[in-house]
């Protein structure tokens, strides 16, 4: 009788797992995105020009417009505590069209120009850790399976940007909520894990429900590797230490704050 149970449970299990991707997928074709119908027929170089493109004209949902404001303590390498107040997109870098969100990963070189344009930074590992421990949505990462160069493809960056979404929508998650944890950030670094490696993407986060990043600090991949767990988080480049204003690269080139925002 209990083997039997057990197998009644395996079953079960298994014909939730191979329906399931089908189900999150179902709720948007990827026909119903033309931005992703050109994307996807394009080199990288194009692909990521084409991105820039929409971005900054402005083709992203409305709650992308805007920063959220974030409010933290941290301690200088003297141990003295300061008041920091940090403005962050509420997601990572996401491109409208046809109505349907496509978060799109880029190269580190795109998402410094577009960072650039829009007088923002990509965060440190301390500002994702920040970030995600005052989330509102911090879905459970979704991963693929590891096959050859299928992690690139953009097929594989579109479905992953469309579960995302369905977590989301199954969590009741509104437009414009602070969201964490769904992809390993793209990060600056004061220095270099690997000071030699000059071409390289550093990339940093992932978290586990508990808050663990699955992703540790990395600049294994050269610069223009990019998967679909890859995501763009743009900050402000101005940030509030005690009240007064400083920019990103301020805060990193000073000898006691550093810390602040940077392990």
């Amino acid at each position: 009788m209990k083997s039997k149970r057990s197998f009644k449970v395996c079953l079960f299990l298994w014909i939730v797992l191979l329906f399931t991707p089908l189900w999150l997928f179902s709720q948007v074709s990827r026909g119903d995105c033309p931005f992703y119908e050109e994307f996807r027929l394009l080199s990288l170089q194009e692909r990521e020009t084409l991105t820039t493109e929409h971005i900054l004209a402005g083709n992203v949902p409305d709650y992308m417009k805007g920063f959220i404001r974030v409010r933290t303590v941290q301690k200088d390498i003297q141990g003295r505590k300061h008041r920091l107040t940090l403005w962050v997109k509420p997601h990572y870098l996401t491109v409208l069209s046809g109505g349907v969100p496509f978060i799109v990963p880029l190269t580190p070189m795109t998402a410094q120009k577009i960072a650039d344009s829009l007088d923002c930074s990509l965060p440190t590992p301390k500002i994702v850790d920040i970030i995600y421990h005052h989330a509102q949505a911090t879905p459970d990462p979704f991963n693929y399976i590891p096959r050859g160069e299928r992690n690139l493809s953009p097929d594989l960056l579109f479905d992953h940007s469309q579960v995302i979404f369905a977590q989301l929508k199954a969590a009741g998650t509104k437009p414009g909520t602070l969201v964490a944890g769904t992809k390993k950030d793209v990060v600056i670094t004061r220095i270099p894990p690997h000071p030699e490696r000059t071409h390289h993407v550093i990339i940093y986060g992932w978290h586990r429900p508990d808050g663990t990043p699955i992703q540790p600090v990395y600049d294994g991949h050269i610069n223009t590797y990019v998967d679909y767990s890859h995501g763009i988080r743009l900050i402000r480049n101005k940030i509030l230490v005690d009240g007064k204003e400083y920019s990103i690269a301020q805060l990193l080139a000073d000898p006691v704050m550093w810390p602040l925002i940077c392990y």
